[in-house]
């Protein structure tokens, strides 16, 4: 069936955006900084303790959820490419974010080299693109040329492209997309990868994104 989305929709996506600038803003700010750290340290015992909650950064990584939004891309042909023009858009905004916003980094908690690997094996991070880079051009020397980049966390790219993904899918049952959001955010804190702040710009920008994809200016098939 088709759904007919009213042009008044279009306001509670300028509110994603504004969240998404608020966050951006905030998260330079000293008494977000404190905060954030005092709920990382709050979360910090569910890392250690419990080593499956590493596999957020498996579940949320770029492979895996790249293949979420080419599956709906290929069962929604010709609207889907507008679902992959988004998601691609988002991954452009989250590495502006992450060269402009300058904030302290969290420190991973440790893990075991299982999780490790896997991580290694199915997720992207600026570090690892670097650390390939470094190795094809020969210089050894570039592989902290990562963090030199990326000044900040700012956004949860984890909680971004997993938030997109399942609100793609699930856009009958956003409650399951809000849900999913949240346990992403809270074990992306707990493992010491992100702040409070970059999870709640991670779900802004996806927000944001998935209205880009589903404009209500245009008719999706549901």
């Amino acid at each position: 069936m088709w759904d007919h989305r009213p042009v008044g929709l279009v306001w509670p996506h300028v509110l994603w955006f504004v969240a998404l600038v608020a966050a951006a803003i905030l998260a330079r700010w000293t008494f977000i900084i404190h905060l954030d750290r005092a709920v990382s340290h709050a979360l910090r015992g569910l890392g250690d303790s419990w080593p499956p909650a590493n596999l957020i950064w498996v579940l949320g990584g770029l492979p895996l959820t790249s293949v979420g939004v080419l599956a709906w891309l290929i069962r929604r042909r010709p609207y889907g490419w507008r679902g992959l023009w988004a998601f691609a858009m988002g991954l452009v905004c989250e590495v502006a974010l992450k060269i402009a916003v300058h904030t302290p980094f969290p420190k991973p908690t440790p893990e075991p080299s299982f999780y490790a690997h896997l991580e290694m094996a199915t997720n992207v991070t600026p570090q690892l693109a670097f650390r390939w880079l470094s190795r094809l051009g020969g210089h050894a020397g570039r592989v902290g040329t990562g963090r030199a980049i990326f000044h900040g966390s700012f956004p949860s790219g984890h909680v971004y492209r997993l938030t997109y993904a399942l609100g793609l899918w699930f856009q009958r049952w956003p409650v399951a997309t809000w849900v999913v959001a949240a346990l992403a955010g809270l074990l992306v804190v707990a493992t010491g990868g992100h702040w409070a702040i970059d999870v709640i710009g991670g779900f802004a920008l996806a927000r944001l994104m998935l209205w880009l994809a589903m404009s209500p200016t245009a008719d999706l098939p549901q």
